[in-house]
């Protein structure tokens, strides 16, 4: 009897041996996000982090306010943290390379979303969700062809080298240049709504005659819709973005805008960190490429889209 109470004695000595935060320590998870300043990035940062916790992994979030140089500190810092993976969405291919490669060189996993480094990296990565930016593109330039006569496009084209910008301008120009179109103005540059009636305001300067102005976002095409209507164009020059947010669906259905093509960033970030978890809880290997649904919305479509709760704010009516 008196060796059975020793023994337990022993065993739960044992237990009360090992340090509270070997047992309780939770995983981490380093989010980088590219921008604070765009609302769909926002919208989707927080959802990883929101997802995470569900988790009951914590989330560390940090933007890099569209500076590469920013994001490659942010990216070091959270390998200097020892998280046990990173989420990474790439300003560009190619500036986020070398943190990229110090992370994988630290045995922490990366998984890319939203946007991805060139391929030719790939080995530094387990996962990217994201859109199919090339099928994007073609829709939305399947949706000019079939709304519009051919002539002359501006192209708002986003973040100088972002992946998903060249492949959906890519996609973009290979449908509407077999039809006819030509692109006279395309430019770079953050995804501001400034930036948009700022570059707008110079295509028009130059070709008064445009028949379409492509943004690569919704800010860059909220701004070009409104630099279209204070030249009295509205209804000749067909602006189009890209993310579906309220604010653009409202623009959609007014006609200010002409179509948006929309994304979930909620559901995008849940399945983002929804993939790190299993990962990291489950021993779950992911598919290469996880991609995300998108849908084109003209104006018949947009009313329906929008929050009911955000109607009114908008001062949207059927």
């Amino acid at each position: 009897m008196l060796k059975t109470v020793l023994a337990a004695l022993s065993a739960s000595l044992l237990v009360l041996a090992v340090p509270v935060s070997a047992q309780t320590k939770p995983l981490r998870v380093g989010i980088s996000s590219p921008e604070s300043n765009n609302p769909f990035h926002v919208a989707l940062a927080r959802s990883i982090a929101a997802t995470l916790k569900e988790r009951g992994i914590e989330p560390l979030l940090l933007s890099a306010n569209a500076d590469v140089a920013a994001q490659v500190n942010n990216i070091g810092d959270l390998v200097a943290a020892k998280v046990d993976a990173i989420l990474v969405a790439p300003l560009d291919e190619e500036g986020a390379v070398q943190a990229v490669q110090r992370a994988k060189a630290a045995g922490i996993p990366v998984f890319m979303y939203a946007r991805a480094l060139d391929q030719k990296y790939s080995d530094l990565w387990l996962s990217f969700v994201g859109m199919d930016a090339v099928a994007v593109g073609t829709a939305k330039g399947q949706w000019l062809v079939a709304n519009a006569s051919p002539g002359k496009v501006a192209m708002l084209t986003g973040p100088a080298g972002a992946a998903p910008m060249l492949e959906q301008e890519r996609g973009f120009r290979k449908v509407i240049e077999s039809k006819g179109f030509k692109v006279v103005f395309a430019q770079p540059s953050q995804q501001t709504r400034e930036r948009g009636i700022k570059l707008a305001e110079d295509a028009l300067v130059a070709h008064r005659d445009l028949v379409a102005i492509y943004a690569s976002n919704d800010d860059l095409a909220l701004g070009a819709a409104q630099a279209v209507k204070s030249a009295g164009l509205k209804g000749k020059v067909l602006t189009m973005g890209l993310n579906g947010s309220p604010t653009a669906l409202a623009a959609v259905h007014s006609g200010d805008m002409a179509a948006t093509v929309l994304l979930d960033p909620v559901a995008w970030g849940k399945t983002a960190a929804n993939t790190v978890a299993d990962y990291l809880q489950n021993k779950q290997t992911p598919p290469r490429f996880i991609p995300m649904q998108h849908r084109t919305v003209g104006q018949s479509e947009a009313f329906d889209l929008i929050p009911p709760a955000l109607r009114e704010k908008l001062g949207v009516k059927q």
